[in-house]
Order: structure tokens, then sequence, then C-alpha cells
């Protein structure tokens, strides 16, 4: 087995071009994080969210604005009592700089709160879809090496059915065999060879998947170490880890948020009801503003405040405060669904984690087995107790083992991950330390 494993450090994929890139998990994920488009789209979602702070920040800060205007005017004054007319053309000009500094205005105070909460709600997005980022890439990299696997072990395969299928055809020219057990070998070399077509079918899916990761074509990719046998996780208690996930899941998190913020917009529309208080402060320039001021300029500087209350409006903010307290109880209801969906993921990846360990430990010992019964099978036939079907059954019973095997190892990993992103701690550090556990390829 540790043959053909480390065999596969080697791989020399055909199916990429020469302009490779370093094919470790990390440089892998690392090349994803600059090149995934999902993963850039979230980026520009959380620097868009931070916006959010400034913007609501802003209802609160003063107002200024300049405001100006120019208009040619042409009119004639008549008079009823005397032959006499008056020629009324003139131009107006008028400039005003104005600023508005809320004093009491409660709408806007709770709208600074509101973006506040809307930036905390795109960084927990954001960790919920960084976390997602390092399962998702770590998921393409153990299928495509599950894959080259896979093919590998399909080309062990087509070996041994093919000098299988040879003994076969010995032994009958010998007298010694049957056309039977040639149809056998051979029906079995064919299924092998139409099992490596679906390898490498698998095997080009998974790089494309990869490459859309990470932008580029990979390198060999590093296979995981022959020796690689599960230790657990930590802590070793499912009650410790649905803790770790009421706490720092990132989906929790921003249903915590997004209830925050549909509070506060209860808040809101019932400020409606309340008065607003602003400083108003307003110095205009004005020229022949009128026909009865031609040939007159105005400077008017003005400071005060203005009081705005109001008291009927049809109703609407009654509404829009019942539209909210609604909106609020919705939010509430998601927060504890989210929770229990967490919740059942925590259990459901820590069990799968438990199992797994099983399973690997199960498969590592029906590979040692099936590859003595192979041995033991062939020396039966030389003997005349065993037949040559019995030694395609015995080696087919070994290689879907080892592919068991293979197969139960990446997945145990890629549980590994997937629980301490459903627990919400799942960081670069994580990333890492299973990449350690990949064989760098030999030159």
């Amino acid at each position: 087995m540790k043959r053909w494993a480390v065999r596969l450090a080697g791989w020399p994929l055909a199916l990429l071009s020469s302009a490779v890139l370093a094919a470790g998990l990390m440089d892998a994920y690392q090349a994803a994080r600059q090149n995934d488009p999902t993963f850039r789209a979230a980026r520009y979602e959380r620097e868009a969210g931070q916006y959010a702070i400034a913007i609501g920040r802003a209802g609160l800060l003063p107002n200024v604005a300049i405001t100006g205007s120019y208009s040619q005017n042409r009119g004639e004054r008549e008079s009823t009592r005397v032959d006499l007319s008056q020629d009324l053309d003139y131009r107006e000009q008028a400039a005003a700089i104005v600023l508005r500094q809320p004093l009491f205005n409660y709408d806007s105070f709770v709208r600074y709160q509101q973006g506040s909460i809307q930036a905390a709600f795109s960084d927990a997005v954001f960790d919920r879809k960084e976390a997602e980022l390092a399962v998702k890439l770590a998921s393409a990299y153990f299928d495509a090496l599950f894959s080259m696997e896979r093919l590998a072990l399909t080309d062990a395969e087509i070996s041994a059915y093919q000098a299988q299928r040879e003994l076969a055809e010995r032994r009958r020219k010998g007298g010694e065999g049957t056309l039977t057990e040639v149809a056998e070998a051979e029906s079995r070399l064919q299924l092998a060879r139409a099992g490596r077509a679906d390898a490498l079918d698998r095997l080009s899916v998974a790089m494309l998947r990869l490459e859309s990761m990470t932008g580029k074509p990979m390198a060999p990719l590093w296979p995981l170490r022959p020796e690689f046998s599960p230790n657990g996780v930590q802590p070793g208690r499912i009650e410790e880890w649905s803790t770790l996930a009421q706490d720092n899941n990132a989906e929790i998190r921003s249903r915590r948020k997004a209830y925050e913020f549909a509070s506060l917009e209860v808040d809101r529309n019932r400020a409606g009801h309340y008065p607003q208080l602003d400083l108003v402060a307003r110095a205009s320039r004005a020229e022949n503003e009128t026909i009865s001021t031609l040939n007159q300029k105005d400077s008017i500087n003005a400071v005060g405040v203005q009081l705005n209350v109001p008291l009927f409006a049809g109703g609407r903010v009654s509404a829009l405060t019942g539209q909210a307290v609604a909106n609020r109880e919705r939010a509430q209801a998601e927060l504890d669904a989210a929770l229990n969906e967490v919740l059942i993921e925590v259990r459901r990846q820590f069990m799968a984690v438990e199992t797994g360990g099983n399973r690997i430990a199960a498969y590592e010992k029906a590979v040692d087995a099936s590859a003595v019964a192979v041995e033991g099978t062939m020396r039966g036939m030389k003997a005349g107790i065993r037949t040559n079907t019995d030694v395609l059954d015995a080696e087919r019973v070994m290689f879907v083992a080892r592919r068991d095997l293979a197969q139960a190892r990446y997945e145990y990993l890629a549980n590994v991950l997937q629980l301490k992103a459903a627990a919400g701690v799942l960081s670069e550090k994580d990333v890492a330390e299973i990449a350690t556990l990949l064989l760098p390829p030999k030159d």
C-alpha cells in the first residue's frame, strides 16, 4: 500500500498546463482567498457593510448646504391714469449657505445604532463565508486527492487482472484451467478498464473544480501521508462543542444581529411620534429679489432652533411600528431555527468524526487482511484447492478495501474542518494543521 501511495506523490497529471501553482493545501487555500469569485464577493459585501457605521453617524452630524439662483426677468408697468409706462426688466441673484444640526432626532439616533449593528452583521456573514471557503477548498482538494488514489488503484487493479487473465490462459492451454476462468478474468479486466475511464473523468472534474477556486492550474498535489492515523478532536465531549457553537457560530451571530436590528427598527418607527429639534444657521445674499426691491441688495444672517412636532400622519406611524414588531418576532423565530440547525449540524459532524476514526481503523485491518487473503488464495490456487475466480474475488475485495480506506481518511479530515466550522472556531491555523498531514512530492 505504501508503494502506490508514495508513487502518488509524484503523479504527473497530464491534465495540467505548464503554468502551475505550488500545490500544497496551504498554497491552494491562499490562492483561493485571492481568486475565488465567491469569496471575493464576500469581501466586497463585508466592505460595503462597514460603511453602515458612517452612514448612520451622518444623521447626527451637521448638514451644510449652499444654494444659489440667477434669473433674468422682463416686465412693464403701465399707469391707468396717465399715459406712462415703466420698464421693469431686471436680473435677480441670490445665494445662501444653511447649516442644520440635529439637537434631538430619535430617528437619526436609532439609525446610528443600527449602523453599528449592520457592520457587525456583515462581519459575522463574512466569517461564515470565510469558514465555508476553507471547508469547500479543503473538500475540493481532498476530492482531487481521492480521485488520484482511485485512478492509481484502478491502474493496479488492471495490472492484477491482466496478470490473472494471462495466467488463466496459460492454465487453460496447459489443461489445468477452463475457458470459463479465462472469460471471468477478461470480464474483471474490462470492468476495471471501464472503472479507470470513470476515474479519469472524476479526476478531471475534481481538478477543474479546484482550479476554479484557486484561479490557477495546480501542480501535482500533496497526498496524505500513508502512516496517517486519526487521533480524535478536542474537546472530546459534544456538550462542549455545542457550547462553543452557541457562542461563536457565525450564522447564530448574524441572526442575533438581525434580531437586534429588527428590535431597533421598532424604536425607529415609533420615533415618528416624537418631536424633532434642530439648530439652524443661515447666511443669505440677494440682489433685486422682487419688483418692489429693484436695485437693492440684502444680506441676512440668522441663527435659531426649529421644532417639528408631528400630530397626525394618517396612521402611517402606527402601521409601520406594527410591521416592525412583526418583523422583530420573525427575526427571533429565525434565530431560534438557526440555533437548532447549528446544534444539529455540530452533533452530526461530531458523530461523523467519532465514527470516522473507527471506520479508518476497521478499513486498515480490512486492507491488511485482504492482502493476506489474496496471497493465501494464490497459494491455494497453485495447490489446486482454489480457482482463478477465487483469486479474482479476493483481489477485488482488497482493492475495494483500499479505496474505502482512502475515502474514509479524506472524509474524516473534511469532517474535522466541518465540525470546527459549525462550532465557529475554524481558523487558518486549523487548515495549516491539516496541511502538515500531507506528503510533499519528491523531486
